[in-house]
């Protein structure tokens, strides 16, 4: 099985960036890629979670607070995230 990587598409003909370039993504087989383990427990299942991040109305002109999704990996064994999942400026507002 191949896959490409930042492409949903499996077909890479024909298939341009949003600046318009011609897609070059390496078509990538899963014997060339390594198992991610939970830093804590070892395990290596994880599931996607999210921190929300508030931002004032003062910086976005709305009437209420907005708020902004930042997706990350845990492990549904512990809960634990691995500091590769975290964005760095969040890395120190973990809490498990």
């Amino acid at each position: 099985m191949e896959y490409i990587i930042n492409n949903m598409n499996n077909n890479n003909d024909n298939v341009v960036n949003m600046n318009g370039t011609p897609n070059t993504a390496p078509k990538i087989t899963l014997k060339e890629t390594s198992e991610v383990t939970c830093d804590k427990c070892k395990k290596n299942i994880f599931a996607e979670g999210m921190f929300l991040r508030s931002v004032s109305p003062i910086l976005t002109g709305q009437p209420k607070t907005s708020y902004i999704p930042v997706p990350l990996f845990y492990c549904v064994s512990c809960g634990a995230v691995n500091d590769e999942f975290v964005p760095m400026e969040l890395r120190t507002n973990i809490i498990v």
